[in-house]
């Protein structure tokens, strides 16, 4: 009796700690050299290639992570042990960063030896707490597929980089899957902390932001100030304050919501956002630097407007649902500014057009946005 009332004891309003936030900017340097591979042109041009090589090592990374703050989030993560193995992962996290620089297509085998040795260590931090409540039925589960999942990648070392790579993304499907039926089952976990959740994901969210200042600042230092120049950087950080707004001006209302109360839609939806926000990261500092072929600024370009906005919108439309019809006829709008911009024949003006497309964004959600936040505060009042 005693351990199954630990399992569905409620945390209370919980907070992110000193050590989380210094695990998430361990996060953004990994994914920093991640993104960095959009940033390499060959001849002005982004292969295919190279494209599908970022979705496949951002995936990895944004899912230890996922698993470390869903964990952090339901459980006890102050314990000594726990922290011990955190900072443990920590650095087997920048040993994995360094396995990218010789190129992962020529250096895959090192790649999964490392990858598994960090899953190896996330499901250290599992078992710890399944030795310390004796009776925790969904981390059992977890344990179980991470383990499989984690040598299911790892088989990669026996095959050619393609095939390895197949394998990698099918064990995060298969974990993904496996956890979220254990989330469904009844009488498994507690409900997640949504405060402390929808704080972690604005944490990371908005170091990832910061990198992209970063990118613009190194853009504008490797060319010549010209007008134009200039007012491509002025709206490339108008962009990505636009983008601020648009993230964090309703995320307040993810943690209001009922729905949801495992919090997966929250935090599977970000994926694809923290990927918009490389993506457009890389189409700003491109239009600074006017070094890529105008046909593959366009792909970058609304490739990353609709991860954004999809990403965005799916956690939305899972917690408040009524307001489905609303929202894909603004997101129609916006993405659609977004794709007559690319007709424009310069990197430079497709990049004025996607600020026109957020600003317009920003313009129809303003008032039901107040008036969200609104009944949101008259509801807690009644």
């Amino acid at each position: 009796m005693k351990a199954t009332l630990e399992i569905i004891k409620p945390m209370g309003n919980r907070q992110a700690t000193w050590l989380e936030l210094f695990f998430d900017l361990i996060f953004v340097v990994a994914l920093g050299k991640v993104t960095h591979l959009l940033a390499e042109t060959h001849e002005g041009q982004i292969s295919m290639e190279t494209v599908l090589t970022f979705a496949l090592l951002f995936l990895p990374f944004w899912w230890v992570w996922t698993l470390h703050t869903s964990f952090s989030n339901r459980l006890d993560g102050e314990k000594d042990l726990h922290k011990v193995l955190t900072l443990l992962l920590m650095f087997l996290l920048i040993m994995l960063s360094t396995t990218l620089n010789a190129g992962v297509d020529n250096n895959h085998i090192l790649f999964l030896v490392v990858y598994g040795t960090v899953k190896l260590c996330v499901i250290g931090i599992y078992v710890s707490d399944v030795l310390a409540a004796q009776d925790r039925y969904i981390n059992k589960r977890i344990i179980i597929v991470l383990v499989l999942g984690t040598f299911l990648a790892m088989s990669g070392i026996f095959f050619s980089y393609l095939i390895a790579a197949v394998l990698l993304t099918l064990s995060i499907l298969v974990e993904i899957l496996v956890i979220q039926t254990a989330l469904n089952a009844k009488t498994t976990t507690q409900p997640v902390e949504k405060e402390h959740l929808v704080e972690r994901i604005g944490l990371l969210a908005i170091v990832l932001l910061g990198e992209s200042i970063i990118s613009l600042s190194y853009g504008l230092t490797e060319v010549n100030w010209t007008p134009l120049t200039i007012a491509t950087g002025v709206i490339g950080f108008l962009i990505i304050a636009m983008i601020w707004w648009i993230y964090f001006g309703s995320l307040r209302l993810l943690i209001e919501s009922k729905k949801d109360q495992y919090g997966t839609g929250i935090i599977y939806s970000q994926l694809l956002v923290y990927m918009s926000f490389a993506v457009l990261s890389s189409t700003i500092r491109h239009a600074i630097l006017n070094d890529l072929d105008l046909h593959d600024f366009r792909i970058l370009a609304i490739a990353g407007m609709a991860l954004l906005y999809v990403g965005k919108q799916t956690a939305y439309a899972i917690n408040y649902p009524h307001h489905t019809k609303r929202r894909i006829i603004d997101t129609a709008v916006v993405l659609t500014i977004a794709a007559l911009s690319l007709l424009l024949p310069k990197p430079q003006y497709i990049l004025m057009g996607i600020a026109v497309s957020f600003m317009v964004y920003i313009f129809m959600n303003y008032k039901n946005q107040q008036n969200s936040f609104a009944k949101m505060i008259d509801t807690k009042i009644t």
